[in-house]
């Protein structure tokens, strides 16, 4: 069964996503949010896509636009009014997962977009934490149409966080599928350059794009810096789903609805392995992801668990994952892809190789998460629809 959502005659694709999670107030209420997202698929038709999953009440937007990102805050003229069943303004309710109506806006894949909206109303609890991305609010207040050379003076602040956004869809051109890559924070791409759109999904988009046409798919991150596979658990003091629901709860929203996607990637257990989980715990959740991906995409597969960060003994937790992975995860999985192998220290393979480490010894840099993008076997995905042919 492929994951193709449809809008009349609309084929529409992913060509962004950002996974919800509950988010500490920031006092957004009442002021305007620009944010920047970076889309993996283009087309001349968009929309998007809102969320209000953890808000304890309602939120009111007004003021909603799209238009191409030029400069930082600064949108090329043309952005188009969003509306939403007709209307300019819209209201989520709490758990409310909203769509907008297709807005008739060109963007080009890999290129920047830029989400305008005024929080009328209500209080954002519910974004994407670790955007690796910077975004833009204003004062208190609603900005209306300025000068360009005005623009970084009426939005002082930055926050490097997506707020009640988490999806753009397209109507491409020509026929497009979507992979989803699905995980924790080395999914998220924390650790990497900021606003550089260097996370290994924006690698393997990249990868795909110059394989050619028929090998070009667009590149969905669903990705939660912090999330487990098994659980919610976090420390004490910590806010609950802080770092997203159980990966095996979430696999629900946040990978098996995309429109237009066919294939997943399932990176994810580190963070498990992190807490105490046991390794046999964590095969058996790979195996219930797996089947239940099934059901839904027409290719599923898994990676091995990065080194690096792990409690002496769930090191061999680890070990025993990654072997199971390598030795029988195609019994359950389309193909099995090593993460591990390139980016393990040459002296103790537990460990991240320092010419990949970002720093703390657990995120790679951006030349590691472009050898885990090159560690996909991109002739095992199933390409886009003229591949089938």
């Amino acid at each position: 069964m492929t994951n193709v959502a449809t809008s009349g005659q609309m084929n529409w694709v992913g060509a962004w996503y950002a996974a919800p999670t509950r988010m500490l107030s920031a006092t957004l209420s009442s002021r305007t949010l620009r944010q920047i997202v970076h889309l993996h698929a283009g087309g001349e038709q968009l929309r998007l896509r809102l969320s209000n999953r953890y808000g304890d009440g309602p939120v009111t937007l007004t003021s909603v636009s799209m238009g191409q990102a030029l400069q930082s805050p600064v949108v090329r003229p043309g952005a188009q009014t969003v509306q939403f069943a007709g209307q300019p303004t819209v209201t989520l309710e709490p758990g409310q997962d909203v769509v907008s109506d297709p807005v008739s806006l060109r963007a080009e894949a890999f290129s920047d977009l830029a989400i305008t909206f005024v929080l009328a109303q209500g209080e954002s609890l519910t974004g994407h934490m670790f955007a690796q991305q910077t975004s833009y609010v204003s004062g208190p207040g609603v900005v209306t149409a300025i000068p360009a050379e005005a623009t970084f003076f009426v939005y002082p602040l930055q926050t490097p966080s997506w707020w009640l956004i988490t999806g753009i869809d397209v109507v491409p051109s020509a026929p497009l599928h979507a992979v989803v890559a699905f995980g924790s924070s080395t999914t998220d791409g924390f650790g990497s350059t900021p606003n550089a759109n260097r996370r290994w999904p924006d690698y393997l988009a990249h990868r795909l794009r110059d394989a050619g046409e028929t090998h070009f798919m667009s590149v969905l991150n669903a990705g939660i810096g912090g999330n487990q596979l098994t659980s919610s658990e976090v420390a004490t003091g910590m806010p609950p789903f802080m770092f997203g629901e159980a990966g095996s709860k979430r696999l629900a929203w946040d990978a098996l609805t995309q429109p237009g996607a066919t294939d997943l990637i399932v990176h994810i257990g580190s963070n498990d392995l992190r807490i105490g989980v046991a390794g046999a715990t964590l095969i058996n959740a790979f195996q219930r992801v797996a089947q239940q991906a099934r059901k839904t995409y027409r290719r599923v597969f898994g990676t091995t668990i990065l080194p690096g960060g792990y409690p002496p003994e769930q090191v061999e937790q680890r070990r025993l994952v990654n072997t199971w992975l390598r030795e029988q995860g195609q019994q359950w999985f389309d193909a099995i892809f090593d993460f591990a192998t390139p980016l393990a220290s040459p002296d103790d393979e537990a460990v991240l190789h320092p010419a990949y480490d970002s720093g703390d010894g657990i995120h790679p840099n951006d030349e590691g998460y472009r050898l885990m993008a090159e560690a996909v076997d991109i002739n095992q995905l199933t390409g886009n629809p003229g591949r089938e042919a």
